[in-house]
């Protein structure tokens, strides 16, 4: 189905040299439904997963063993024109410790502001500020096992 099946490290089960975050893993479905459905797949979680990638390609190279693991913890402004709807579930795949949903017009203004602060801080060089990363502690919520 085009999916790569990866291990915890974000390797493939097939090939250990190869690596896969985002929305090409596969992930196995929490439960079975009578639709067939995908594990969705928020930009934070593939944030975590791209972290621990690189710090496993990093640590493959130096000839050690990978060990750096995705949290999968979820964030999203999910824009619904002039609304939206914001969500954290934490992590993203039950049992979760947090779960918060809101819905509103704010959610919309937020997530422009968010796009505009997102290609900054890309432009800058700059994934994860120290604010942003003391921000997120303070909410529990981390990138990395």
């Amino acid at each position: 189905r085009g999916f790569v099946f990866v291990d915890e490290f974000q390797r493939s089960k097939k090939y250990q040299n190869i690596y896969a975050v985002g929305v090409c893993i596969a992930i196995a479905p929490v439960e079975a439904t009578a639709v067939p459905t995908g594990v969705p797949k928020t930009g934070y979680m593939i944030e975590s997963m791209v972290a621990a990638t690189t710090e496993n390609i990093k640590t493959a190279i130096a000839g050690k063993t990978p060990s750096a693991k995705a949290t999968w913890n979820a964030i999203c402004l999910a824009d619904m024109g002039d609304t939206g709807v914001a969500f954290v579930a934490v992590p993203q795949l039950p049992p979760r410790n947090i779960t918060w949903a809101k819905k509103g017009k704010w959610v919309h203004v937020a997530k422009l502001a968010y796009e505009k602060y997102f290609i900054r801080k890309m432009k800058k060089g700059v994934s994860e500020p120290f604010y942003e990363r003391v921000i997120l502690s303070a909410l529990k919520i981390k990138r990395l096992e």
